[in-house]
Order: C-alpha cells, then sequence, then structure tokens
C-alpha cells in the first residue's frame, strides 16, 4: 500500500515596476463658495493640461483619470462649542498611470507646486502580461516546490518512487492543514506604499520604485512507494 504524502508547494519572486500610478488631489476651503470653486478649477486646469500633455505627445502617461468637481458646505464648531460661519470645500481627485518614471518624477515635482494641490500616493505595478508571465511562473515554480518537498519526505523514509495524484489551488484538499490560501493565493500581489523620494540634496526628484512580490501557492498530494 503506498504511501500518502501531502504538501503545500509555494514561490514567490521579486519583479522591477514598470508602471507607476500617481493619486493626486486638489482641495480647498473657504466662505464664499464661488471663489472656492474658481480656485479649485484652475488648479485642475494646470493638471488637467499637463497630464492631456504627457498622454499626447510621448506616451510618458498611458492612462488618467479625474473625478468632477465635488463642492460641500459646512458649519464648524469652535472649541468653545460655538458653531462658526458656513464653509465651502470643492475637492477634484486624479489618478495617471505613468511608464515612464523620469516624467513622474518631473509631474509630482510640478503639481506640488500648484496650488491647493497634493500628491497622495505612488503605487507601483508591472503590465497586464508581465503580470500573467509572473504568475504563470510562480505557478509552476509552486508545484516543483511540492513535488521536491514528497520526494524529500519520500526518502526520508526510505521510499523512491514519487507519482502525483492531486494539485489544487490553497484550501481544496482538506487534509493540508490551516491558513490555506491566507497569504498566497496563486495569483500576483501588487506593492504600494506611499511616495518613497530619495534626498536629492536640491537637485531634481529622485523616486525609489518598489519592487513586484508575485506569490503562488499550491497542495499537491503524492504516492510514495
Amino acid at each position: 500500500m503506498p504511501l500518502v504524502i501531502t504538501v503545500r508547494g509555494e514561490h514567490e519572486s521579486w519583479h522591477p515596476a514598470e508602471r507607476g500610478i500617481v493619486h493626486l488631489s486638489v482641495a480647498i476651503d473657504g466662505p464664499d463658495r464661488s471663489e472656492v470653486f474658481d480656485a479649485a478649477m484652475q488648479s485642475s486646469g494646470r493638471v488637467h493640461a499637463l497630464l492631456t500633455q504627457l498622454a499626447s505627445n510621448d506616451g510618458a502617461v498611458t492612462r488618467w483619470s479625474s473625478d468632477t468637481v465635488r463642492v460641500t458646505s459646512q458649519r464648524p464648531w469652535n472649541n468653545a462649542g460655538e458653531q462658526l460661519p458656513l464653509v465651502y470645500s470643492a475637492t477634484i481627485g486624479y489618478i495617471a498611470r505613468f511608464r515612464d518614471f523620469e516624467a513622474l518624477a518631473m509631474f509630482i515635482e510640478y503639481v506640488s507646486a500648484v496650488d491647493h494641490t497634493t500628491v497622495a500616493l505612488v503605487e507601483w505595478e508591472l503590465t497586464d502580461e508581465a503580470t500573467r508571465e509572473a504568475r504563470a511562473e510562480a505557478r509552476h515554480l509552486a508545484v516543483i516546490d511540492a513535488y521536491t518537498k514528497a520526494r524529500e519526505y519520500a526518502e526520508s523514509v526510505g521510499l523512491s518512487e514519487v507519482t502525483t495524484t492531486a494539485i489544487a489551488d490553497p484550501g481544496m484538499l482538506a487534509d493540508v492543514g490551516p491558513g490555506s490560501g491566507s497569504e498566497h493565493s496563486g495569483g500576483a500581489t501588487q506593492a504600494s506604499a506611499r511616495m518613497m523620494v530619495a534626498p536629492a540634496a536640491g537637485g531634481p526628484l529622485a523616486l525609489n520604485p518598489q519592487n513586484i512580490s508575485v506569490a503562488a501557492s499550491v497542495e499537491a498530494r503524492f504516492h510514495a512507494s
């Protein structure tokens, strides 16, 4: 009767980022609704014009989008519990995906100087094609890892023949153990972080793109004899 061996195989690889996604917003508060709206539209117009140019001229921006301007109002309270006059707030959000990281750094420098504009976040990604390729490789190597484990277990008890009987996504082989699929789902995880800026000593802004982790996990069952 063959020995049944059930294991989990895993693999993780790291890849240089190929796209940078910047999130920014134009936001302004004030007592006059028209002035707040006009100021927001003026700053937004500068951001909009630059993104349009970057997307059409050299393709540094692969795609971008923006919200419509949102104007809200509220009456805040002071520390004495008194309600203050009405305050209007205007907000416009932007997301832009860059293939050219030098252009991204220049864009961040430019918009950081635009009134009422804040860069909130830069995310790093692979292209869709690179992600698919990295996932396939990670899954392949995760299966090899599972098979290698099974052979080592079999050899530890004096067995040499190992036959694969089942391969499954995490959580689909019930007796592998707790935590199946909790971290590695067979897919890719896109790294994201707050904008990482290297000190430039008065020179141009330098970005430090994060490497992208692509991880896969499989469960497998073998017979050893």
